[in-house]
C-alpha cells in the first residue's frame, strides 16, 4: 500500500540531476538506491505539466516516489 502526500522537500545533495539526500518534514533522508525513474504527462486538456518521478530506497528503509515539476522537488508517494 502507499499514500499520496505531494509535499515539498529540500534537496541537500545531488548526484548528477537527482537528489542524493534530502530533508522532508524535519528529517534527513539519504538515498541508497534509485529503483526506477519515469515521466508522467500532464493533463493536456487542462494545460497540465509533465513531471519526472523517481522511486528511491533510503538508508533507513523507506521507499518513496519523488516528483519534480518545473524544477520543484516533492515527496509524491510513500510506500508501506
Amino acid at each position: 500500500m502507499s499514500r499520496l502526500v505531494r509535499r515539498p522537500l529540500a534537496v541537500l545533495e545531488w548526484r548528477a540531476d537527482l537528489p542524493l539526500s534530502f530533508r522532508y518534514e524535519g528529517r534527513r533522508y539519504q538515498v541508497r538506491w534509485i529503483l526506477d525513474e519515469w515521466w508522467e504527462m500532464g493533463d493536456w486538456w487542462n494545460a497540465g505539466r509533465d513531471r519526472r518521478i523517481v522511486r528511491v530506497w533510503t538508508e533507513d528503509g523507506a521507499c518513496m516516489d519523488l516528483e519534480c515539476e518545473e524544477g520543484v522537488w516533492r515527496v509524491y508517494r510513500i510506500w508501506d
